[in-house]
């Protein structure tokens, strides 16, 4: 975009947001503020483009705009690190001014929740697909960094919450069934998959408590346990029957479709972690609330590109559809 148009937008936009107070916000040629001394800069990013991460037949310009900031926040999440500032950009098929001021009120909407400045971006012009970039920066204490390769032999796999919700939700709009759909438990469903909350609390706990290795489910559990398997070498049970699964999921699809959703679905940005055995009940005290914790499996042993098992009552199990896969 270009001419007074953008600039007016621009103007636009940062009205639905708060204005930042150490440093150099929306307006200027970049953003500036002050590093806290002593904390590791956590930064990630993430982009969702219309017809592939998102429909606006079923999704709210205000969902959307909450929605782009979350899956970024899970990032943060995932690291132990704390929301900092963001900047977002969009590309922006002509005549939906109107919708990115709406999505704005809704990534403004959970900034605010969770203490994230947005301090600039970018806006251009496309003959379509919408698309929406947002770029995150946080801050993790030093030594208290969750990442993926820190699982070791003989800890535990732990997942906070409940799993299947978000991909329920997904299979419900995609068969379209108004009586399925107009359910009190499809309401629950949906909000879990357009409004998912990032685990920032229990990120931090996580790392306070003795965790070092974490992912947020983001592609589906099974998918998430075999990354934290590669990136840090090692074999990984996890125990299907006792993945935590949604009620509302469990009551329109079944017991067993349920867990399908939690095995292979993901978007329920649920943080699954490994931790020592040593250390398992303080993480419990640590998340609890909505973030309580529950044992899924173990890293079993050694394992040189990494190794996933998945185990029911009677043995192994076949996972099913694959999570989501970018390419």
């Amino acid at each position: 975009m270009s001419g007074s148009g953008e600039f007016e937008l621009i103007a636009s936009l940062a009205r639905r947001l708060d204005p930042a107070t150490d440093g150099l916000g929306i307006g200027d040629d970049a953003a500036a503020w002050s590093a806290t001394p002593g904390a590791l800069v956590v930064a990630t990013t993430d982009m969702l483009v219309e017809g592939v991460h998102f429909r606006l037949d079923w999704t709210s310009p205000r969902d959307l705009g909450w929605k782009a900031l979350a899956v970024n926040l899970s990032d943060l999440a995932a690291m132990g690190a704390t929301p900092g500032r963001a900047l977002i950009s969009v590309a922006l098929p002509p005549g939906q001014t109107r919708l990115v001021e709406e999505m704005y009120e809704g990534l403004g909407e959970l900034a605010r929740l969770t203490g994230t400045r947005v301090v600039g971006g970018d806006t251009v012009r496309t003959s379509g697909p919408l698309v929406v970039n947002v770029a995150l920066v946080g801050e993790a204490e030093r030594g208290r960094l969750l990442r993926r390769d820190g699982a070791r032999p003989g800890d535990l796999l732990v997942l906070t919450g409940a799993v299947g919700a978000s991909a329920a939700g997904l299979a419900l709009l995609l068969e379209g069934d108004r009586d399925r759909l107009s359910s009190p438990e499809a309401a629950q469903l949906l909000a879990a998959h357009h409004r998912p909350t990032p685990r920032l609390a229990a990120g931090r706990a996580l790392a306070s408590a003795g965790s070092r290795c974490a992912i947020d489910v983001s592609d589906g559990v099974a998918s998430e346990a075999w990354h934290l398997a590669r990136a840090s070498g090692v074999s990984i049970r996890l125990d299907v029957d006792r993945l935590p699964l949604d009620p509302a999921a469990i009551v329109l699809f079944g017991e067993a479709k349920a867990r399908q959703f939690a095995v292979s679905g993901g978007e329920d940005y649920q943080l699954l972690f490994t931790v020592p055995e040593a250390l398992l009940s303080g993480v419990k005290a640590a998340c609890g609330g909505e973030d309580r914790s529950t044992v899924v499996g173990r890293v079993t042993g050694i394992q040189s590109g990494g190794e996933v098992q998945l185990m029911d009552a009677d043995g192994v199990v076949d996972p099913g559809p694959s999570g989501y896969v970018a390419f």
